[in-house]
């Protein structure tokens, strides 16, 4: 047996995890050790720069002070990644249920009688005009070339962007509103990923905005599964170190395949070495889409963006230095103009608002994912949630948020850009879309504003190269998880991406005799497949 063989199968007894960033990624890969690869709980430690668990799905605040729901800007898309997560994590309320199960009955409970019909609101000449989900279709020109896309070879597309491959009619289709609003996919997006997404969503075109069960949670993704999983991996015994920043990773010289021997950090301040074996394993999560957040304030608009390649992404540079196979993270954070989000979440105190909200859409809060705005300049969406929305919210208290995909440019109606705007006035603009009388509203609402300079990094056009593998080519104990890896056929900027990315490093590190589950496609590429053109 040769050297290469002698470490085919790990012994779980002997592995020790170091997973490098505490978001969603590594705590599915913590799970997924303890229950797929039996590695004792406490030989996985959590590294993590920040002082809690999360990465870039985070909530808090209070009626009083209004809460922030960092929870990106799209609906999260669950598959069956994040199924089998759920699926071996207790419910805290009830462990003899799975957070899966419960879930799943609290869908069942809570799903609104009828399915949301609104999804867009234009200007008209007399005010608001709704759009509903069955008028997004295109014409046959368009439906011909979204097919050629689909079947297009991701190598012949390479770095191009959206633009490059439809014209400005394209853009101004409600097609491509919501397609765009739905991924947050800009024009000068990727190309490759649009197609993605073609791909995987474009049958369940008419659904989209639906809620599935796994979308529904009785709270936020944070309170709901985030803070539960947490929960769980501490009381099982898995090491969270928070205050932690990994600043390079060492690389044994003395073996032929990639082989972590040494982990730099500073810990809460102090610089410290950890040694690691090439029995371990080490999950490295790449990136940050949080990376130089700026929070404004119901009077203050948000401060301009610090510098955003420190922190999540300093690793990331230092490890791009010692090897090809470790992916561009330059190519990520190039053009923030490009990449910059804007979201926001209001907090109402005995408001009609819900109310106009159903009368003027005809459906209830929590029905649909997202309300867009075609006409508006910074490109707002509203997502208008089931009450409520936060464990501690009050029974007066409404709770909803919401995102601007141009914070660069003049709003229609506050004449000044949504980045340079506190949160009353991003309120205000939001109001005069609805047409919605704004006194009695603003009065009793707070709206935080949080700039994201690096929300939209991973849709950025890319080559091939620019994202690492899972598991770099010659890699013995290292893998890469997050938004920012490649992962063939999926698509970014979702919890489904890091789940999958997690649960493809344990399985491969582990030598496990499993995989992910395979990723559904349109009917049409499956069909060209059987036929040889693919």
């Amino acid at each position: 047996m040769n050297r290469r063989d002698s470490f085919a199968k790990r012994d779980p007894a002997a592995t020790h995890a170091w997973l490098i960033g505490g978001g969603i990624a590594s705590l599915s890969a913590a799970v997924h050790l303890i229950h797929d690869a039996n590695v004792s709980a406490g030989n996985i430690h959590i590294l993590d720069v920040h002082s809690h668990a999360g990465g870039a799905i985070q909530s808090y605040g209070n009626a009083e002070d209004g809460y922030i729901l960092y929870t990106g800007s799209l609906p999260y898309f669950h598959d069956r990644c994040v199924e089998q997560l759920l699926a071996l994590v207790p419910d805290a309320e009830n462990p003899q249920k799975s957070l899966l199960q419960s879930i799943k009955e609290f869908d069942r409970e809570s799903v609104p009688k009828k399915s949301a019909t609104t999804r867009l609101v234009r200007q008209g000449k007399h005010g608001p005009e709704l759009a509903h989900t069955k008028s997004l279709q295109i014409g046959p020109r368009y439906r011909l070339e979204l097919i050629k896309v689909m079947l297009e070879n991701e190598r012949t597309l390479g770095e191009k962007s959206i633009r490059e491959i439809f014209d400005e009619g394209f853009f101004k289709t409600n097609f491509w509103t919501l397609w765009s609003t739905t991924f947050a996919l800009q024009p000068w997006h990727s190309a490759v990923e649009f197609r993605r997404c073609l791909c995987k969503h474009l049958a369940d075109i008419e659904r989209l905005n639906d809620l599935k069960a796994l979308d529904r949670t009785k709270y936020t993704i944070y309170e709901s599964i985030i803070l539960p999983i947490e929960s769980y991996l501490k009381q099982a015994g898995v090491d969270f170190h928070f205050h932690a920043k990994v600043t390079n990773l060492q690389m044994d010289a003395r073996e032929a395949q990639t082989t972590v021997s040494q982990i730099f950090l500073k810990d809460n301040g102090k610089d410290k070495t950890i040694e690691v074996r090439p029995e371990d394993i080490v999950i490295v999560t790449l990136g940050s889409t949080n990376s130089g957040a700026q929070r404004g304030s119901n009077h203050n608009p948000p401060t301009p963006p610090v510098e955003v390649k420190n922190g999540d992404w300093s690793l990331w540079i230092e490890l791009m230095q010692t090897s090809s196979e470790f992916g561009n993270p330059f190519n990520f954070h190039r053009n923030i103009e490009q990449a910059a989000l804007e979201n926001f979440t209001v907090t109402l105190h005995n408001s009609d608002f819900m109310q106009r909200y159903e009368k003027l859409t005809n459906d209830k809060p929590g029905a649909g994912a997202l309300l867009s705005f075609p006409d508006s300049n910074w490109g707002l969406s509203l997502s208008v949630p089931r009450q409520p929305v936060c464990s501690n919210q009050p029974p007066a208290v409404d709770v909803f948020w919401g995102y601007g995909l141009h914070p660069e440019k003049i709003g229609n109606f506050v004449g000044k850009p949504m980045s340079a705007c506190s949160g009353k006035e991003i309120m205000s603009e939001m109001l005069a879309h609805l047409g919605f009388p704004p006194e009695d509203i603003l009065a009793n609402s707070i709206t935080i504003p949080v700039l994201l300079p690096l929300a939209t990094a991973p849709l950025m056009t890319r080559a091939h190269d620019h994202r690492p593998e899972v598991i770099p080519f010659q890699s013995r104990n290292l893998a890469f998880v997050g938004q920012y890896v490649e992962i063939p056929d999926d698509t970014t900027l979702s919890m489904e991406y890091s789940v999958r990315g997690a649960q493809t490093a344990v399985f491969s590190l582990m030598k496990l005799p499993k995989h992910p589950p395979k990723i559904e496609r349109h009917l049409l590429l499956n069909v060209f497949d059987l036929l040889g053109g693919a």
